[in-house]
């Protein structure tokens, strides 16, 4: 029996040209209509302001939408640094058998229908996180530098007219944070992004009745020693902050010993995510972390690893994964897991 062939209509060639034209724009996804039996384009995805914004915040623009479903297969043409095309067909597990065949099967037609010449690269994800989450990018990126078997789309062409084609590469790292990863309101994840400058100090600390990232407050020009009387006893925060003088920054991640057991291991549990995801997709890198349990304690001496002790646990084949872990997050979650409200 024949394969099912996308039709790829006008409208869709369309479309794409003018996306192809509009740098402002970061991500077209494409999907089929069973009705039709035909591709059809749906609204594009654009850059986040300002227009230089980093890739990764790019995706984390992408990742908010609801584009990316677990259970819907889509092609995905994305944008990358210096205007490079990527051509992604993404099949997820939960799609259909039928779905994802069919995605597969036309994946190189829709390049070649499109252009070869338009793309750097041709892909296959199976999980939302393979696409908008940057380690995957990073990792791939090692993979497609080293790999000797990726074929062009169409042989007996130059170079710069074939467009690479990578697979589907499985990530290494298993990207645990993500599933930790807490939501966050709007007020809190803009003071994030504004965050960078000598005496930002920001604040959070999570909403235990909708378990959401909320914004204690936002100052700018902070003192060093005014620091420590902005850090509540009543209950656990993260503060990121900016030193004046030594323009490191700091995450403060403070445990009030007095606080009721599962406040305490709820805001624990939302280090990795907060750390490694939402920091970094609003552009916010950390030099140093810090745990303490009262304000008295908070010192800035910067001894590399003394403060706080984030560390890897997932350590295969001599490679080191990306997800960061409280000291003792097991005893921890354990903990939490046995609580009974």
């Amino acid at each position: 029996m024949a394969p099912k062939i996308f039709n790829v209509p006008s409208a869709v060639q369309d479309t794409f040209n003018a996306f192809l034209s509009d740098t402002s724009l970061f991500a077209l996804p494409l999907q089929s209509s069973s009705s039709a039996g035909e591709l059809v384009s749906l609204p594009a995805v654009s850059l986040p302001n300002p227009p230089n914004a980093s890739f990764q915040i790019a995706l984390a623009r992408l990742d908010a939408t609801p584009l990316i479903s677990p259970k819907t297969a889509l092609y995905l043409l994305l944008r990358r640094d210096d205007n490079a095309l990527y051509a992604i067909t993404y099949v997820p597990h939960l799609a259909s058998d039928e779905e994802k065949k069919l995605y597969i099967e036309n994946r190189h037609e829709l390049v070649r229908t499109l252009g070869e010449a338009n793309f750097v690269a041709s892909l296959i994800c199976k999980e939302p996180a393979e696409i908008t989450d940057m380690r995957s990018w990073e990792e791939r990126d090692m993979h497609m530098s080293d790999c000797e078997s990726c074929a062009p789309e169409r042989s007996g062409r130059s170079e710069k007219e074939t467009t690479k084609d990578f697979g589907y590469h499985k990530n290494k790292c298993r990207l645990c944070d993500r599933r930790m990863k807490h939501k966050i309101e709007q007020r809190a994840s803009e003071a994030l992004s504004d965050f960078g400058h000598d005496g930002d100090c920001v604040q959070l600390s999570v909403d235990m009745s909708s378990e959401k990232l909320k914004l204690n407050f936002h100052d700018k020009g902070v003192a060093p020693s005014l620091v420590a009387e902005r850090i509540p006893t009543a209950y656990p925060s993260f503060t990121f902050y900016r030193h004046s003088e030594s323009h490191v920054t700091y995450f403060i991640f403070c445990s009030p010993d007095s606080v009721p057991v599962k406040e305490r291991m709820t805001h624990t549990m939302a280090i990795p995510g907060l750390v490694n995801i939402i920091a970094k997709e609003n552009g916010l890198e950390i030099d140093q972390k810090i745990e303490i349990h009262g304000a008295d304690e908070l010192e800035f001496a910067e001894r590399d690893q003394r403060i706080g002790r984030f560390r890897s646990m997932y350590l295969r084949n001599e490679f080191v994964g990306t997800e960061s872990t409280w000291e003792n997050m097991d005893a921890a979650q354990g903990i939490l897991d046995s609580y009974q409200i």
